[in-house]
């Protein structure tokens, strides 16, 4: 190879790029130094030549090595495949080398000189280490490609002037430009640093993560880059469970008593030498106090009350545990309730009867028979115990009174009430049927003298309805009707009672 090139090894360094933050990959591709391309081959020409090129991209130069004999030219072309048209380097006789542009199987012209050379000759061999621009002088100059390759090659040798090298002394070759530059990156372990620490990388001091890389050269000139990780050693937070304590309470955290809300921090080390945080939050839990709506109590009973059975009013307070430990006061009150209004029933004096009414609107009425003890139903006016109504409807004469529930209220009973149900009833000639009666009433009339106006009464005195019997026997439609107990009331003073179902 060219002995202008020391055979010493030197390092240094070309490129230094400081990557502040960690990025994507992408990002730190693009911060990678480039590298230097150089491409490489060598051939045989024959028995007594050979060709060694050396392309470097960075310089955008190449390198030529040719050797052949000393006793005469020796050549070779470029790009061709046959002694025609060919860029062609020639090693005369005399250790001289020029550039020539081949003519058709001829010699062709000679071209201006675009290389460097120096020639060597030893035992007979001639070298010649020649220098020249990767891209031809001018358009009949060899270019080379940046990507190196396989060219073709021509050569041919001869006597001590150029001219016809004769069948023997040429041929065909070619010769494959190798990258000989592909080199990985080196990559060295990975730095961790404490943050706010630093450390030495490439001769610099660093304190920031990130990817650094150098560049050093190989003894051809290819590049070489190493790089080198920096990583912070995060410092390690350990959050502890909560504690929470009642108020007025204290706890001890990492040797000192808390007696309020706060969060507190100690700080150890890890085995790298980096902080080691330990949060402990404390929280407070009030002591709860609340006042309840007070509650209501009939004099003479008892009522459930915070967590007891009260019998008497004023107020109340109870001393509790939260589900979390602490102290829960409630406060609350027991009042008498007021008593429900006894004399709050209305008889009304109708002609023919008489119907008790409770007055309060906000109250129900159970009525039942004072002799009996049975409640009455006042629907149909019986005996059962089906009560609420708030009017008395009872089905005979006798003694009655009701319990009065009004909500917010005591419950009383009321005195008892005469209830006396006199309804003359001059029925001579009047026949009803059915009875009871359900959609209809058969109204059958003897001595029917004409047409005889009609009124029906429902036995709490109100009228329901009028009409006129114009024959001496007809129906009355009962369909709308309530169930009940009516009069029958004819205008000659014919009375009878009849029941709807």
């Amino acid at each position: 190879m060219n002995p202008r090139y020391s055979p010493g090894v030197f390092y240094f360094s070309r490129y230094q790029l400081i990557m502040k933050n960690l990025v994507f990959s992408l990002s730190l591709l693009i911060g990678v130094p480039l590298q230097a391309q150089i491409y490489q081959g060598s051939v045989q020409l024959g028995t007594s030549m050979s060709l060694d090129i050396s392309l470097n991209t960075n310089a955008d130069s190449v390198s030529i090595e040719f050797s052949g004999p000393s006793s005469g030219y020796y050549a070779v072309g470029f790009g061709a495949t046959s002694m025609t048209n060919a860029y062609t380097i020639v090693v005369n006789a005399n250790g001289t080398v020029a550039e020539r542009k081949l003519g058709n199987h001829q010699g062709g012209n000679t071209l201006s000189s675009s290389i460097s050379y120096n020639a060597v000759t030893a035992s007979g061999t001639r070298t010649a280490y020649i220098d020249r621009a990767r891209a031809g002088a001018s358009g009949n100059h060899y270019t080379f490609s940046l990507n190196g390759g396989s060219i073709n090659l021509i050569w041919a040798k001869g006597g001590t002037s150029f001219g016809n090298h004769g069948n023997s002394n040429r041929g065909f070759a070619s010769i494959n430009l190798v990258d000989q530059c592909n080199l990985p990156i080196t990559t060295l372990a990975t730095q961790n640093i404490c943050q706010g620490d630093s450390v030495q990388v490439f001769g610099q001091w660093v304190s920031q993560p990130g990817i650094y890389y150098d560049s050093l050269s190989t003894p051809i000139g290819c590049d070489s880059i190493v790089q080198q990780s920096v990583q912070y050693t995060a410092p390690i937070l350990n959050t502890l469970p909560s504690l929470s304590i009642c108020q007025g309470d204290s706890v001890q955290i990492f040797g000192a008593w808390v007696s309020t809300a706060t969060t507190l921090y100690d700080s150890l080390s890890t085995p790298a030498g980096c902080d080691s945080v330990v949060e402990q939050e404390v929280f407070v839990n009030a002591t709860v106090s609340n006042t309840i709506t007070a509650t209501g109590l009939c004099a003479g009973d008892s009522v459930f009350y915070l967590n007891a059975w009260r019998t008497d009013t004023g107020a109340v307070v109870y001393n509790g545990v939260t589900t979390l430990g602490c102290d829960s006061i409630i406060s609350g009150r027991v009042e008498y309730l007021p008593a429900v209004d006894t004399g709050s029933i209305w008889v009304a004096p109708f002609t023919d009867a008489s119907v008790y009414i409770g007055l309060d609107t906000g109250a129900t009425y159970y009525w039942f028979n004072c002799n009996t003890g049975a409640f009455v139903d006042t629907t149909m006016g019986t005996d059962t115990l089906n009560w609420g109504n708030d009017f008395l409807q009872a089905p005979d004469t006798g003694y009655y009174a009701a319990i009065i529930v009004k909500p917010g209220y005591c419950s009383d009973t009321s005195a008892c009430y005469y209830f006396y149900m006199d309804v003359p009833e001059y029925d001579y000639g009047i026949s009803l049927r059915p009875v009871p009666a359900t959609t209809e009433l058969y109204v059958s009339l003897e001595n029917f003298g004409g047409p005889l106006s009609y009124e029906i009464i429902h036995i709490n005195g109100k009228r329901v309805t009028v009409g006129v019997l114009k024959e001496s026997q007809e129906f009355i439609d009962l369909s709308r009707y309530a169930s009940g107990m009516y009069l029958l009331r004819l205008e000659d003073g014919r009375t009878m009672k009849f029941m709807k179902e």
